[in-house]
């Protein structure tokens, strides 16, 4: 009997997974990883076609144009679309970003002291879980370089659980705000006689 996971399990399986990361490391280094996660997001959505063809021709013959001092005489070659070393490259690119990100966060932010501060961190976690999954969704969904026996989400399966991480943002945001005014004492305190 093969088991396989569905792309609804596959999408739920993620965001708790990064929900729970979220609430681990709090908000405020979620927010920090989130950043460097949505601009590696935009940078490589923007530079797909231009990043391969920069990183696998054009800086190579720089360099060879530094080293050697000559201009080279063949013309530049393309890379094709379906390249592996497009995917490998966008790969690579993205995981830096998201590993630069983990480690930014690590440093510039506190750790998370507060219930408040945890609980919070889930909607950082959830968008920034909602982000990479949509990436590797659309950016290696289509190449027959990676194959697992998974079912992807489509790009219109997770669109329609947009409801539901709105849904999570909220729920966390009432959490956190009870946790938060848990540790306020009401009233004003009784003088001592």
């Amino acid at each position: 009997m093969v088991w396989q996971l569905t792309a609804p399990q596959v999408f739920f399986i993620v965001i708790i997974a990064f929900g729970l990361l979220g609430i681990y490391r709090g908000w405020r280094r979620e927010i920090i990883s989130l950043v460097f996660i949505l601009a590696g997001v935009l940078f490589l959505v923007l530079a797909r076609d231009g990043l391969p063809q920069f990183v696998f021709v054009n800086l190579p013959r720089a360099v060879s144009t530094l080293l050697s001092g000559a201009a080279p005489s063949q013309p530049a070659s393309t890379i094709p679309a379906g390249d592996p070393r497009s995917t490998l490259t966008l790969v690579l690119f993205f995981l830096a970003f998201v590993v630069v990100g983990y480690l930014v966060s690590l440093r510039a932010a506190p750790k998370a002291t507060t219930s408040a501060e945890h609980i919070l961190g889930v909607i950082p976690g959830v968008v920034g879980g909602y982000a990479i999954l949509s990436f590797v969704t659309n950016a290696l969904g289509k190449t027959p370089l990676f194959s697992l026996d998974v079912s992807t989400p489509n790009q219109n399966l997770i669109s329609s659980y947009l409801l539901v991480i709105f849904i999570v943002a909220v729920v966390a945001i009432i959490a956190g705000l009870i946790a938060a005014s848990g540790k306020k004492k009401g009233g004003a305190p009784t003088p001592k006689k």
